[in-house]
């Protein structure tokens, strides 16, 4: 929590919003007047009712694109502007501003950019969306505490970062370009030169702009470090990597390296290189990236090889063995029931089944077996340890079962799903890099 303090939100992020539905909706104006010059010609005596659909759809895209030009210059202004006054800045699961009646936040791992005034009064947060927070400040001490704060706050249970990749993306632009050459050798073929180079000289245009928009909307990558492990996430997807699959921790210049079971090599980058290039992005924003780093380096070796003893015991008690789903269920409640102890029954304790729920180095069928069991208590303390214990998953998959197991139940394709999806399988670690056994 930091103290009441003057700042001014700049919301960027839907100005350029606007701007690129601007220049997408014009890209494809170009595009649909390319494939209307082109279509013409071959369509004869029926050109106009072939042509028709084409100018409805241009006709919308045309009012689209006349509202985002007449709208963008106040977007700008009004993100240029911003909304200014006093406010709590509080970070958390996320970083919060709070004024009366008004109360914004934004994901700490969009944050990925910080700077210091030249008076040293003002602290410039900006997001990757293109959002813009600055908070004044009395002193840079504040500065450094706030962007501390934010590299190591957790967000229900877990803690994640933004990763790079210096890598450029696929030949888009280029192919893009090529098509419309390609379209202006066959127009070439069919029509007049002149016709040809122009509609050729739209079409790559329009390619060029298409590229370019694919580019910036590339897919950003996520690092998410719970209690069971590591979660590589974008949009093609989440690979999840246990910590017992890791057995060897490196730092490097812009983050850590992982060497995986099997012999994998695993860079994470969590300093971008842009901040070696500009030598204006340096100062807080290279602070903000190396806490992050340091952060990773002390959450991996804290839990990399850990284990407890009490979850190893209670392990042969939580095991599946081949049953099924139903199955399994009815026997974890009566492990857990006075009915099921006697002298011949070996009975699961409460305090046994919170070691395993709550040891992320345990494999998955085993903290699922826990809550499970741990669903025949209904005190506060216990659902409340569950709660906490799913929300500090790493994967999704496990973190869902977790919660409707909490619940007393859980359904047998999400059983299925997490069970694999933390041992075997396309969203694995790798084929090589199996669980150790309870």
């Amino acid at each position: 929590m930091f103290k009441r303090c003057g700042v001014v939100v700049q919301p960027y992020a839907d100005a350029r919003f606007i701007s690129r539905m601007w220049t997408s909706t014009l890209a494809w104006l170009l595009v649909l007047f390319s494939v209307a010059s082109l279509v013409e010609p071959l369509a004869g005596p029926l050109a106009t009712s072939v042509l028709m659909p084409f100018a409805l759809l241009g006709s919308l895209l045309a009012l689209v694109c006349v509202m985002c030009m007449l709208y963008a210059p106040f977007a700008w202004l009004l993100a240029a502007v911003g909304s200014s006054g006093a406010a709590v800045v509080r970070v958390s699961s996320a970083l919060w501003i709070e004024r009366p009646g008004d109360r914004r936040s934004f994901s700490l791992p969009s944050l990925t950019s910080a700077r210091l005034s030249s008076s040293g009064g003002e602290v410039a947060l900006r997001t990757d969306d293109g959002d813009v927070i600055r908070v004044r400040v009395d002193d840079p001490g504040d500065a450094e505490r706030l962007v501390g704060a934010i590299a190591a706050g957790r967000a229900r249970g877990t803690w994640s970062a933004r990763l790079y990749d210096d890598v450029t993306p696929p030949l888009r632009r280029r192919l893009f370009v090529g098509v419309g050459a390609l379209v202006s050798l066959i127009c070439w073929s069919v029509l007049d030169a002149d016709v040809a180079l122009s509609l050729g000289a739209v079409t790559g245009a329009a390619a060029w702009v298409l590229a370019a928009l694919l580019r910036e909307g590339s897919a950003r990558r996520v690092l998410v470090a719970g209690s069971d492990g590591l979660s590589l996430r974008d949009d093609a997807g989440e690979r999840f990597i246990p910590f017992s699959c890791i057995e060897r921790v490196d730092e490097t210049a812009l983050g850590v390296e992982l060497v995986l079971a099997g012999g994998e090599e695993l860079p994470l980058t969590l300093v971008p290189l842009q901040l070696l290039r500009d030598p204006r992005e340096t100062g807080l924003s290279m602070v903000l990236a190396e806490r992050r780093r340091e952060h990773l380096l002390a959450l991996l070796r804290e839990r990399s090889g850990r284990g407890a003893p009490e979850a190893a015991r209670a392990g042969a008690l939580l095991e599946r063995r081949g049953l099924p789903a139903a199955a399994w269920r009815a026997a974890l409640r009566r492990l857990v029931s006075e009915s099921g102890a006697d002298y011949r029954t070996a009975k699961l304790t409460r305090e046994q089944a919170l070691a395993v729920l709550e040891d992320g180095a345990a494999p998955a069928e085993l903290r699922i077996g826990a809550a499970l069991a741990l669903s025949a208590w209904r005190d506060g303390q216990t659902a409340e340890r569950l709660r906490i214990a799913a929300e500090g998953c790493a994967s999704g998959d496990v973190r869902l079962a977790l919660e409707q197991a909490a619940e007393g139940d859980v359904d047998d394709w999400m059983l299925e799903r997490a069970l694999s999806s933390a041992s075997a399988g396309p969203r694995a670690v790798a084929p090589r890099c199996t669980l150790p056994a309870a």
